[in-house]
Order: C-alpha cells, then structure tokens, then sequence
C-alpha cells in the first residue's frame, strides 16, 4: 500500500457552526486526519466513522462528535472524553479552568496507525499530559490512551481512566471471563455471552482485582438502532468499568479502578481503549474489530493457526528426549504443523506426581537425565519432520526452592502483606528492573540455545504487590506489573520478530487485546473437553476476538474417546472453528483412528484461509451441556463476505433438519456453496443465502457440519 501526505481542502462539520476548509495532515488507506484551523477542530476519520476533537489554546479540549458509518452521532453531548486525577484531585482533561495549557497538537503515521497527539500542561503539578487518538486503515475503531511525564519533582496519578463517554441508550452486552478454573462444567458460566437493559439507579459494574479476564473479559457492545457501538480495554490486569443510564443515555467510565502511582521522572503511559462504531450489528462490530486487531494492535502480523500438537495432558511432566522424538513422529504423519514440548523439561519437575510442574520452576535447567544433549535436538527433529517446534515457559512464576540458588533473588518476589500467596511459590514483580532483566536474559539464553519457533507463555498465579523497594507503592503493583510485562514483550518482540507465542493463564485469565497485540494464539481454558464446553468458549470468545486466535485440544476424554470414536468429526470439528489443537498418544491409535483424525485435519487445514482473516459471529444461541440450543451454529467471514466458514452441530435432541442463514454475505454477490461432507451444493446470491438460508439434514455420521460460501467472480 503506498503512503501518501497530502494537502487538500476538505468540508468538514462541525457541532454548531459551518463547515470550514480543513487541512488533511495524514491519510493511510479509508483513515485520515485533518485540521480545521478556524474552528480549532480535528477530524479523525476512518471506514466512514469520523470522530471530531476540540483542540486549540482558545478552547478546552473536547470530543464533540462521534458519528458512525450510517450518519448517526453517538455522543449524547460534547465532553473532554477523559478525566485525570492529580494529587488527589479529579480534573477533565483539557480543562482551562482546572489549570491545564495547551501545548500542541501533532499527527504521526506508521504505516499502521495514524496518530493525533493533543499536548497539554498541568504546571501546577509539574506534569505533562498528552492525549492520544489513533486509527487504522479499513476499521471505523479509534484507539485511545494518555501519557503522564513530570517536568521535576513527583506528582500522584490515580485512578487512571482510559475514556468516559455518554452515548444513547441501548442493550448492553458483555462477555463472563473463565469465572474460576474449577467451575462445576454442568453450570459453567465461564465466557457465556450476557446482555442488560440498564436500568436509571442500577448501574452495570464489571471489572477484575488480579487478571483481566477472571471474571469479565474487558469488552462491550451497545446497541443502536443501525449501528453498534463497541469497546475494549487493551490491559491485561486489573481495571473497573461502570455503565450508568440516565435521561441523556448510558455513561461509560472505563479504567484501572482504585490505585495511586507516584511519578518520579518516568513517564508512564495509561491503559489503551478501543472503542467505535459498526454499521450493522454484533457480526458487524466483530468484523470491524478484527480488521483493528490485525491492522491496528498487530502492525499487519496475522495468525498462523498452525495444527499444534501438545504434550500436556497426554504426558504430564513425564517427557525425555526419545518419547519426545518417536512422539513427533506420530504427529507428523497425522498432519501436525507444530509440535509444543509442554511443562517438565527443566530439572525438578515431576518430583511429587507426573504432573508436578512446579517442582524446578525457575531454575532454567534442562533436565539432563531426560534431555542429556539439550533441547535443542528436538527443534531439529521436529523441523526434519516438517514441523514448527515450540517450548513452555512460565517466566513470571518461580518455586521458592530455586530462590537464590542461580535463579531469581527473593527481593525480587512479589508480596502482598509480606505473603507471597503460596508456600511453594512466588511471582517475580516486573516493577523492578531486576527482576525484568533477569526474566529477559533467562528467556533470550533458553531461546538462543534451543531455537525454538514458538514459546508458551503461562501464568499460574497472580499476586498484586505491594512491597517497598519494587519502585511501586502500596497499591499500584498490579499496574506496574502490567507495564513490566508488557516491556518484557515488547523487547521479546524486538529482538525476535518471527518467534510465536502462546498466551495462557491457567486457562483463559488474562484473555484482552493488550495480550493479543504481542500474542499470536491463546489457549481458552484448561478444561478442553468435552466437545460441547469446547463450542461454547468458542462461540462466546469468537464473538469478541478473531477466531484464528482462541486455542483448544482434541484430546481423549471418558465421554469423548478417540479410539473407536462415536463421532470423531464432531469431536475434532468442535475445534475447528478457532485454532486446531491435539494432545494424545499418537502411539496408541489404530489405523483407522489416525486416517479419520488426518482426514479432518486436512479439512481444517482446507478451510483455514478462510479462518486466519476471520471475524466471528454466532448465528444461534451458544451451546451449553445442559439446556442448550438444538443446533448451535458458528460462522467464520473473510473480510468483504468473500469466504464464509460455517460450523453447524446437532445435539442429540436436535430436529433432523435445520436452517443456517449466513450474515456479512454480500448482498449482490452469487455465492457457490459448499458442505465439507457432500460437495457442491449450488449457487444463490448473497441476498437470497441471508434471507432464506441452507437447509441443514441430519447426518447419521456426524452431527457436525461445515458449509463454505465463496463469493464468484
């Protein structure tokens, strides 16, 4: 794509006046910026949402307008957008009443972003405070964050928020988190879709105190009559969001929650938000999303959703370097593109119980009982196979039993209350630039020496610190935590560019886009079966995220066994929809079990194009193991509606015949149609598929099904 900055006279309107000539500063693709120096205004536009700012040294800062791709303006009334609080006190930002002085007001373009960046100066805390907007090329989504920097001396920050918008009312939806890691399965809340009608006095609260997704994953949607409103906190620990109604609409204040940073010639930069708006509904707010993520959080990095064989629950701690090898092996021939070495490799593990992997965490030693030539061999071995090879880390968590003996210093440890939440370990704070390096060279030397092409990053524990002499006080640590983390992958990310890595907390813990804008997959939930708890993370979570990114495993459950499957489609296709994993013996499959498993495989690998570019939508209500719908239906859609991937799945009280209505097709578009399992089923248009759908028979093999609908030219 070329870059183009150009000057051009424009029309551009504002709130109450007539339209001015305006100044394009920078344009990228559909997104631009640019200037009306008469009406001190900046227009910041992309995908057919343009949002209009306020700023000059005559006025306060303010967003006066936010209006979606159909034309309708979604802010109940011009407002700073943001607040801040100050040595103790809350102030709107921009605000020349409470003391702040424009500075500048400058554009950047990255090839990814562009960026506005408003510049003020708060002399009476000794502060500089930049508001920055930007957004991507082909997504009505803007991206917003304030940096903090003192000029001398040291100022508190508290409290900090990411944006506080008043928009019209309308049905609220939001998205459970993992919701524990134990949850009984036969009522499993865990990333089940929710919605409200907020009430005038009962507001809507969501929020995490330790990792973003606990309970709520930090998303929404509104709403409206044409459009959706959606919104995202790019943060990975603990934040609050309230949504109040009132006779104006719904007010959203989105944040960090209750904390206080003291500043001490560091700058530091707020949580990131999204928000925007979709002309259409929640498919519609998804697509948009996606093109976000990938353009946008991801600098054009897309998602590999490589078939990847774990060991985890087929071998536990229990691995060496012959079963590894004769494993890969098995994985290979089935199709497997990546093979994961899982917890256990380093010395220690699985001293208690073959699936004792905190025993030697954060001692870095490969075991050399079990790997006597290092890991290395199998990165060779796997890439001699045709494979990708990849390795577990758990980089912020480390057994006390390794503290001061070559491993991390306990002064480095996290503490809260001068416990460290376990009797058996510990978290390193990453506020410290100790504890930082030290994770940094353990990381860089393990990845040096064994050449891995992908890393699995896990966190199994989460403590918010507040010990003296990390560089934090008493309740910030979570926040200073957060930034460390995100500086250690960044310099990951720098230093090797190409590498992968997997994002998992226990499970889905701390499933946000702050993880996905320097992860490339996440594991969703450590309960991977069986195929029915599967379908509803998925179609809860792809709702939210690009399907390409959410992770699980086919693996061989007392209910869902893979020798003599019942329905191994079913099985493997519950997988499908997001990014397909496999973790069992590949030893002990009969011949027919490996072709099937192959068989689907190639499926997957048929569709996954489609898959890798992918938004998701769920075209009925999301399966549950107990009252649940009889169909449940999951479609994946290339950008444009010129692929579409649908994922339809009977329940055994499901009626023989169902009709699937695809969404995001193009209207005028004809359509070939396609089932995974019977070939060519005809041609119709885009039109007609939306309006009348595909009708779906049961089969007597599987109740899994797959249609594919690509556009002809």
């Amino acid at each position: 794509m070329q870059l183009s900055r150009v000057i051009v006279l424009v029309s551009v309107l504002s709130t109450s006046s007539p339209a001015y000539a305006a100044t394009i500063a920078e344009t990228l693709g559909d997104a631009s910026i640019a200037h009306d120096a008469q009406a001190g205004t900046w227009t910041i536009s992309a995908a057919g949402a343009a949002l209009t700012i306020a700023a000059d040294s005559s006025r306060d800062f303010q967003m006066l307008a936010l209006v979606s791709p159909s034309g309708r303006r979604w802010l109940a009334s011009a407002a700073a957008g943001t607040f801040v609080t100050v040595n103790g006190s809350a102030l709107v930002f921009g605000s020349r009443a409470a003391g702040f002085q424009y500075e500048s007001a400058t554009t950047t373009n990255d090839g990814h972003l562009l960026r506005f960046d408003a510049s003020f100066l708060l002399r009476s805390a000794g502060l500089r405070l930049v508001r920055h907007i930007a957004v991507a090329d082909g997504s009505p989504t803007f991206e917003v964050w304030t940096t903090f920097e003192p000029l001398g001396g040291t100022a508190t920050v508290a409290n900090v928020n990411a944006f506080e918008l008043a928009v019209p009312a309308g049905t609220v939806h939001w998205l459970n988190g993992l919701q524990g890691d134990a949850a009984d399965s036969a009522h499993d809340t865990a990333f089940t879709l929710r919605q409200q009608d907020v009430a005038i006095g009962t507001p809507l609260v969501l929020g995490a105190q330790g990792r973003s997704s606990e309970q709520s994953v930090p998303w929404i949607a509104i709403d409206g009559a044409q459009d959706e409103f959606y919104a995202a906190l790019m943060w990975s620990g603990a934040w609050s969001l309230k949504i109040e109604r009132s006779a104006a609409g719904l007010t959203m204040s989105w944040g960090l929650g209750v904390m206080t940073t003291t500043l001490k010639g560091t700058a530091i930069e707020g949580p990131h938000a999204v928000f925007g708006v979709a002309a259409g509904h929640l498919a519609q707010a998804s697509a948009a999303m996606r093109s976000f993520v990938l353009q946008g959080m991801r600098k054009g990095r897309g998602f590999a959703s490589l078939v990847t064989y774990n060991t985890w629950f087929a071998y536990g701690t229990a691995v060496d370097e012959s079963a590894m090898m004769h494993e890969m092996e098995g994985a290979a021939a089935l199709g497997a593109e990546l093979f994961v070495l899982d917890a256990g490799w380093y010395a220690g593990a699985g001293a208690s119980d073959p699936f004792d992997y905190d025993s030697g965490l954060g001692s870095w030693e490969v075991d050399p009982a079990r790997f006597p030539n290092g890991l290395k061999p199998l990165t060779d071995y796997a890439h001699s196979l045709g494979m990708k090879f990849g390795v577990w880390v758990e980089p912020e968590r480390v057994n006390l039993a390794t503290v001061g003996k070559g491993g991390a210093e306990e002064s480095w440890l996290a503490t809260s209350g001068g416990s460290h939440g376990s009797d058996h370990a510990a978290l390193v704070c990453l506020a410290g630039a100790k504890g930082r390096e030290w994770l940094l060279d353990r990381l860089s030397t393990l990845i040096d020496d064994v050449q891995p092409d992908y890393i699995k990053w896990d966190n199994n524990m989460w403590v918010n610190c507040d010990r003296a002499g990390h560089g934090h006080g008493s309740s910030d640590g979570n926040f200073a935590q957060v930034a460390g983390l995100y500086e250690v992958l960044d310099a990951l990310r720098q230093r090797y560019p190409d590498l992968l890595i997997e994002n998992v907390s226990g499970g889905g813990n701390r499933l946000d886009f702050g993880m996905l804008r320097y992860t490339d997959v996440a594991w969703m939930d450590d309960r991977t079966a069986p195929s029915v708890h599967v379908r509803h993370n998925l179609e809860g979570l792809a709702t939210v995220f690009p399907p390409g990114y959410l992770l699980s495993f086919v693996i061989d459950h007392e209910g869902e066994p893979i020798h003599d499957a019942p329905d191994m489609s079913l099985y493997v296709r519950s997988r499908m929809g997001g990014s397909l994993g496999l973790c069992f013996l590949t030893g002990e499959l009969s011949e027919g079990d490996a072709a099937e498993i192959s068989h689907e495989i190639d499926i997957y690998k048929s569709v996954r194009a489609t898959l890798s570019v992918a938004s998701g939508a769920l075209l009925t209500a999301q399966a549950a193991a107990s009252a649940g719908p009889e169909w449940d239906v999951l479609q994946a859609a290339a950008p444009d509606g010129a692929a579409v991937v649908v994922y339809a799945y009977q329940s055994d009280e499901g009626p023989d015949r169902f009709n699937v209505r695809p969404a995001e097709l193009q209207a005028a578009m004809t359509y070939l149609v396609q089932s995974i399992d019977l070939g060519e089923l005809g041609t119709a248009t885009g039109r007609d598929l939306m309006a009348n759908g595909v009708e779906l028979l049961g089969s007597p093999n599987t109740a899994a099904h797959i249609l594919i609908f690509v556009a002809q030219p």
